[in-house]
């Protein structure tokens, strides 16, 4: 072997053996900032069932279970009190336990392209909740008491079958986005109005000949609102285009 050659295959062993070493650290220092930070990431492992290994830890804060063919959510989920993000979508999911509710300290929510039909009512006993991600399920409604979810922000419901909304969404008093594209929706509900906070609203493909109350034109934070050719606005909400409300037509 010549010099050249020597000189080229020691840099190619040398890179190959840092980039090796690179990733060990990288793989390293995740595991410990998993450990440390009590955040646990199980996306993308080809999982079949909830993992065992997940209720060892009670101090677990984060949980990602993205991306896996986990078909249900054992009422053992009740034991991780301290969870506050929970992460679960693009799995086998058709049905959520009642015992979600006992995790008081939940703030994320995410379940999105699952089979989901319905969602149990204690998911509004969830005092601190403030993101539920439902988008491309098979919900037909959201459940009845959903204005207990007083520290609610972000709704994200689109490309579900839902066919109405609870009046109650109207005392959700935080809530500040909501998607609704691609439903069933009959008819919103003049509630709405009591959203406070509310900043934008997206009703694209939501449902057929949708009338928007007029009463959501006092809201003093709604500044965007997405609709189709199926949705009525009332007059006030042009008058407001002119100001501050953005009005996005699909």
């Amino acid at each position: 072997m010549t010099l050249s050659s020597r000189n080229q295959y020691f840099f190619l062993t040398f890179g190959i053996s840092l980039l090796f070493l690179l990733m060990g650290c990288a793989r390293i220092k995740d595991l410990k900032h998993s450990q440390e930070g009590n955040v646990l990431n199980l996306s993308r492992k080809g999982l079949t069932k909830f993992p065992e290994e997940v209720f060892k830890n009670k101090e677990l804060r984060v949980l990602r279970l993205y991306g896996n063919e986990i078909d249900s959510i054992p009422d053992r989920i009740s034991e991780l009190t301290k969870l506050e993000k929970l992460y679960i979508g693009r799995n086998n999911l058709k049905y959520i336990p009642a015992s979600i509710g006992e995790l008081k300290n939940l703030k994320i929510f995410s379940a999105q392209y699952n089979k989901i039909e319905s969602l149990p009512d204690e998911i509004c006993n969830l005092p601190n909740l403030e993101q539920l991600w439902m988008n491309q399920n098979q919900l037909t409604s959201l459940p009845d008491s959903i204005g207990n979810l007083t520290n609610l922000e972000i709704l994200q419901a689109k490309f579900n079958q839902l066919d109405s909304l609870p009046s109650s969404i109207g005392d959700c008093e935080n809530l500040q986005f909501i998607y609704l594209n691609r439903n069933n929706l009959k008819a919103l509900p003049k509630s709405l109005a009591k959203l406070s906070r509310l900043k934008e609203l997206y009703l694209s493909g939501a449902g057929p000949l949708l009338d928007v109350p007029e009463e959501m034109c006092d809201l003093r934070y709604f500044e965007l609102i997405q609709i189709d050719g199926n949705t009525a606005l009332p007059a006030c909400m042009y008058v407001l285009q002119a100001n501050r409300l953005q009005i996005i037509r699909e």
